[in-house]
């Protein structure tokens, strides 16, 4: 979520991601998050599950914590609930393909790749083969109709 506010809300959050095996990944966030969790200001679960993953909580000191961020928070207010408005319903695996194809469409611009949709999806599907290619295809069409990723002639 945080890498998607990045880049798509151009919330600057001085955080480099690279493509990992869920998608985008910083050690810089996850060191942070330790820190506020060490600090009482969230508290990280892990979810034994099928799946297994992580649920983050509120913590006791959230509030002190919290109002050292107000004036960031209060900057980025409308950015963080869009955001959240348009991913935070999507689960870990959801997130992980449409956070990725994010990522690759910025890769190929910077490099001056010259994909076309087929193409793009054939890399996205070469970074994440657990994916279809219509799922792949169904995130792409829906991340280029709201212009979060550019539109891919076939």
């Amino acid at each position: 979520m945080i890498y998607l506010l990045q880049e798509l809300s151009g919330v600057t959050t001085n955080y480099q991601f690279s493509l990992y095996t869920h998608g985008p990944f910083t050690g810089q966030l996850l060191g942070d998050l330790d820190l506020v969790e060490a600090l009482g200001a969230v508290r990280v679960q892990y979810v034994i599950s099928a799946f297994g993953g992580y649920k983050i909580s509120p913590g006791r000191e959230l509030e002190p914590i919290r109002d050292k961020a107000l004036e960031f928070l209060n900057e980025n207010k409308a950015a963080i609930e869009r955001v959240v408005n348009e991913f935070g319903a999507f689960s870990a695996k959801e997130l992980e393909l449409r956070s990725t194809i994010v990522y690759l469409d910025r890769d190929v611009k910077r490099s001056k790749k010259d994909l076309d949709r087929n193409g793009f999806i054939g890399l996205v599907k070469k970074v994440k083969p657990r994916f279809t290619e219509d799922a792949i295809a169904k995130a792409l069409e829906e991340l280029e109709n709201k212009d979060y990723v550019a539109s891919r002639d076939t």
